[in-house]
């Protein structure tokens, strides 16, 4: 990205641009004007390099690099220390097995050859596919297409066992086992739509175990048992979204449970991956009371190690059991602050080092790790200070270090460092600064390590690191966009704004490319505003930016900001949220604005504001509790906080029985009368997390108070507008009311 005409930032310009990528403008080129089907349709350009999709293969001496897409994709073993490479298996002789044996066109089998996720064994020597609703295993030495299902039904959720000899899966909301040569058995009876054995359901997996992860099952290490969740939703209300397009509607309908409605009653069990009688833990502490489980995890020694909360989120217990005879004992409790976040399961040390097992925790106001020892005593704190540590990416006990990255120098980037087993402090890997994301070997020395940097000004770069200090070994790809040369594009600046109790407040600015300071622009504010989701960052924002520079490059200056709650400045900083969204947010995002419209170069007459889910929410708070704002784009918005799930909602707001006020309050929909400035309303009818149901609700709450409005509905679209056409569509929407509204 090149700086042209920029006053702060034509200074550095020189120093800048390489990093960036872009060619400078020979005088014979004038740049291009930037238009909205560059970023998005069928024909956008690419912002951000490609990059390979790396995994560490078992032994961390190689790894698999992953580039192309659909049926280009390859797979590479790659040894670390020399970069020599090999493919990791021939997908043409996979493709033509395919063809051959399930009558797939050689488009579809090179597709299917090629998938873009690898589910391999343990060892890396075979390759699970999952293809016409049913599970084939395929050798990567050439051995050859293994089919192990062949019923009507789909399988789901396959998962090779440690040994990689047999895959536990998931069919008719039932677990089963097969083994290579396709012997099959049914470890669990009963399961049907009111009841999922092994398999989340939506809430579980939206707002617990990581969205589009609906795993349930894990194996012991010794491969003799399967750990599996039991979930029972024939309390849990159903949700119907529906497809309008087909001449007869197609309906999905699912258990959703909104904030204080009932949840899925879950249990663990534990069953012989042989077949026999299931063992349910009880930790028989509870009682009645109604309760999460929120992560599951085999500990090396075969012990089974569970963690549980509260409904509303309020403490978290950390269990261990015996998987034989289900006798189970809490370790320890975490219950700082008024609601305590899931964090991940224990991470084991090896009984040679001493055992224990690393464990993350929020009781300072900020995520630190600490170190156990094998009894579930505290043994040491090691990371420590006004920062978070928001991935362990690796231990490596030998060298007695762990492998981690967070906020260790700015909460505006992610830092990679070295974290010493023994407390010493941490040590950084890479020094420039920005944001660093890593891939590491899980467990055993850790000799290299893949970085992948970027800042605000510079697209991501990944490189191969030595573990022991981090000094680059060779690049492996990224760190060029060679279509930003095409267009002339201003620098944006990262800003602290101060709210009026002094509380510093991350914001940034993109400023039009031919920027005068002794002109007044209309200026446009992007927020997102929830709890600890920042969206000020010294990261590259790709597409995202782009939409920023074409908004400039028509005259408009651009604002994002971050309120103290969505800032990621510790869980301490979220918690003034609790009992009430919306009051504390507006309280801030006011007081940015008005800064905002103090500058010389603003007109604060000409303001506009848009976000999405909940920043659309925020957006409806500001347009009916405020007057700072010309016009607003809200999609996706919660209007009633009654209205969205149980689990997230409850941990930031209790349950609307225990906190009826903070509900009232929160509620956009009783201040509809109220709005002021004009409104797009924004919601894709089939988004199965915040539901089409709110936007409607919120325009019904307009009409009745003959407040006018605009509204886009996309059919098809979830809680995000991924269509091509359709995403086109819709910033071409946006940005028709945005220059209508502001007249830039």
């Amino acid at each position: 990205m090149r700086t042209l005409n920029h006053p702060l930032a034509a200074i550095c310009a020189l120093v800048l641009a390489p990093a960036l990528g872009a060619a400078a403008h020979s005088p014979a080129q004038a740049p291009e004007a930037l238009e909205l089907g560059h970023l998005y349709g069928a024909d956008a350009l690419e912002f951000s390099p490609p990059l390979p999709a790396v995994r560490w293969l078992p032994g961390g001496e190689r790894y698999l690099a992953g580039t192309g897409e659909g049926a280009e994709r390859t797979w590479n073993v790659v040894a670390a220390a020399t970069g020599e490479e090999r493919p990791l298996y021939a997908a043409g002789a996979v493709a033509g097995t395919l063809a051959a044996s399930l009558g797939m066109t050689e488009e579809e089998a090179a597709a299917a050859a090629r998938p873009s996720r690898l589910a391999l064994s343990p060892d890396g020597g075979r390759l699970l596919l999952n293809l016409a609703s049913d599970l084939f295993i395929w050798d990567v030495a050439g051995a050859g297409l293994r089919r192990l299902t062949r019923t009507p039904e789909p399988e789901e959720l396959g998962r090779f066992s440690p040994g990689g000899d047999r895959v536990a899966f998931v069919r008719g909301n039932d677990l089963h086992v097969v083994d290579l040569d396709g012997a099959e058995l049914r470890l669990t009876t009963g399961g049907g739509p009111n009841l999922l054995h092994g398999k989340l359901d939506w809430v579980y997996q939206e707002e617990i175990y990581g969205r589009g992860n609906f795993l349930a099952h894990w194996w012991s290490p010794d491969g003799s048992r399967i750990a599996f969740l039991q979930s029972d939703e024939s309390r849990v209300p159903r949700f119907t979204v529906v497809d309008h397009l087909p001449l007869h509607l197609d309906l999905e309908t699912y258990p959703y449970p909104k904030a204080g409605d009932p949840n899925p009653t879950v249990r663990l069990g534990v069953v012989p991956a042989s077949g026999g009688a299931t063992v349910w833990i009880d930790p028989g502490m509870y009682g009645n009371a109604e309760t999460l489980l929120v992560n599951v995890a085999f500990s090396p020694a075969g012990e089974l190690w569970y963690q549980i909360q509260d409904r509303t989120q309020t403490f978290l217990d950390l269990h261990r059991a015996d998987p034989i005879s289900g006798a189970t004992r809490r370790v320890l409790r975490e219950a700082e602050g008024p609601w305590v976040n899931e964090n991940g399961p224990p991470v084991f040390l090896s009984p040679e080092g001493g055992g224990g097992f690393l464990w993350f925790s929020e009781r300072s106001g900020f995520r630190h790790l600490y170190r156990y020892d094998a009894a579930g005593a505290l043994a040491a704190q090691l990371t420590d200070g006004e920062f978070e540590v928001r991935r362990l990416h690796a231990v490596d006990e030998a060298a007695g270090v762990a492998f981690a990255a967070g906020t260790l120098r700015s909460s505006l980037g992610s830092d990679l460092f070295r974290v010493p087993l023994d407390g010493s402090g941490p040590k950084l890997l890479v020094e420039e600064p920005g944001t660093h994301q890593g891939v590491f070997p899980e467990r055993g020395p850790v000799t290299h390590f893949v970085a992948v940097s970027h800042d605000l000004l510079s697209p991501p770069r990944m490189t191969l690191r030595r573990a022991a200090d981090g000094v680059p070994v060779r690049e492996l790809g990224g760190g060029d966009v060679p279509a930003l040369a095409r267009f002339e594009v201003s620098e944006p600046e990262l800003l602290q704004v101060p709210a009026s109790d002094g509380v510093l407040l991350e914001a940034m600015l993109v400023r039009p490319p031919d920027f005068r300071a002794d002109r007044e622009y209309p200026a446009w504010v992007h927020v997102y505003g929830g709890p600890h989701a920042p969206q000020v960052r010294n990261a590259w924002r790709g597409v995202q930016m782009m939409w920023f520079h074409y908004l400039a490059r028509h005259g408009i200056v651009v604002f994002v900001v971050d309120n103290r709650i969505a800032s990621g400045k510790g869980v301490e900083s979220a918690w003034p949220v609790h009992g009430n969204f919306g009051e504390q947010e507006l309280a801030d995002l006011a007081d940015a604005v008005q800064w905002l419209g103090a500058r010389d170069f603003v007109d604060s007459s000409r303001i506009g504001i848009d976000g999405w889910s909940f920043g659309g929410t925020m957006t409806l708070v500001a347009l009916t509790r405020s007057r700072l704002f010309r016009a607003g784009i809200a999609g996706g918005s919660v209007v009633d906080w009654r209205d969205y799930d149980s689990i997230y909602t409850e941990r930031y707001m209790s349950t609307p029985h225990e906190n009826p006020a903070g509900y009232e309050r929160s509620s956009v929909r009783r201040s509809a009368a109220d709005l002021h400035g004009e409104l797009l309303l924004i919601h894709g009818t089939m988004d199965d997390n915040v539901h089409m149901q709110n936007t409607l609700q919120f325009a019904w709450d307009l009409q009745k108070a003959g407040k006018p409005f605009e509204l886009m509905l996309y059919p098809k679209s979830r809680h995000g507008v991924r269509d091509p056409d359709q995403a086109l569509h819709l910033r071409e929407t946006m940005a028709r009311f945005i220059f209508r509204t502001l007249n830039p």
